[in-house]
């Protein structure tokens, strides 16, 4: 029975400390402080794969503003926009926070640390060529939640099924982000100054839209602060419309279930007026 009480008492000491630290990062965050305790301890390099939306390129700020993330390269998967017009509006990001235009690469690197913010196809054919990434934090997928594409499915799941699948299979760390997270996040205009101009009036412009979520940002928000998020360990299947349910005999991942939502406002404001 001691031995008990002790187990019990340490639960409950563990449960408090963390909520201490979430609402610390949170504090930072609003106050626009560096995310000294967000866990990665020293900068996380990423790897930042995208479709060229503009909530694509509102994450890469995130990234590229953070003190614990190093942005290594950014590559473009064609998805919600095309290659093209991807890398315009990636550009058009590098040059207002000042970075070089060399951080546009075609290849990423194997045992890469990735943030996929569009389709899997890219991380998927990297798998398949034998240069399979360390680590995948990915927007997209629904579990619980109705998707935003045809049958069902997250529209980054349904665009390239397959190589949901494929990932899916491999032995790649997998974090995912999903609608049942994102939905709780509709998009504000008011995080960017009503007098923004350029790449940040674009953003703000697309945060008006009526069906507008925080989706690829808050995926970011985890690389650069995970200590703002809770996750579960979850077994997960995918199927060839690209929906994803949790099975006992599916792959064990991380899923993304909560997020301090002062916190990551807090991150988003700062990261988008500059």
């Amino acid at each position: 029975m001691a031995v008990q009480a002790m187990i019990k008492k340490l639960e409950t000491v563990r449960r408090i400390a963390e909520k201490v630290t979430r609402i610390e990062i949170s504090r930072r965050a609003a106050l626009g402080f560096g995310y000294g305790w967000s866990g990665n301890g020293s900068p996380r390099e990423i790897w930042l794969d995208q479709d060229g939306g503009w909530e694509d390129v509102a994450a890469l700020a995130i990234l590229l503003r953070s003190p614990d993330v190093k942005v290594m390269g950014v590559a473009t998967t064609p998805g919600i926009a095309d290659a093209g017009t991807a890398k315009l509006r990636v550009g058009m990001m590098l040059d207002a926070l000042r970075e070089k235009r060399d951080l546009m690469i075609e290849e990423i690197p194997v045992g890469a640390d990735i943030l996929a913010t569009g389709p899997l196809t890219r991380v998927a054919g990297l798998i398949r060529a034998g240069r399979s990434p360390l680590k995948v934090t990915w927007m997209g997928g629904a579990l619980r939640v109705l998707g935003n594409a045809s049958g069902g499915a997250e529209w980054n799941a349904a665009t390239d099924a397959r190589a949901l699948l494929q990932v899916l299979d491999s032995k790649a760390e997998l974090t995912v982000c999903p609608l049942d997270l994102t939905n709780q996040f509709h998009a504000e205009p008011g995080v960017v100054r009503d007098e923004a101009k350029g790449v940040t009036a674009e953003i703000r412009k697309a945060y008006g839209e009526k069906e507008r979520y925080w989706w690829d940002e808050l995926a970011a928000a985890f690389v650069a602060a995970p200590g703002l998020f809770q996750k579960k360990r979850i077994k997960l299947r995918g199927d060839l419309r690209g929906r994803l349910k949790e099975s006992a005999s599916g792959r064990m991942v991380e899923v993304l279930t909560e997020c301090d939502r002062a916190g990551f406002r807090g991150l988003l404001e700062r990261s988008l007026r500059f």
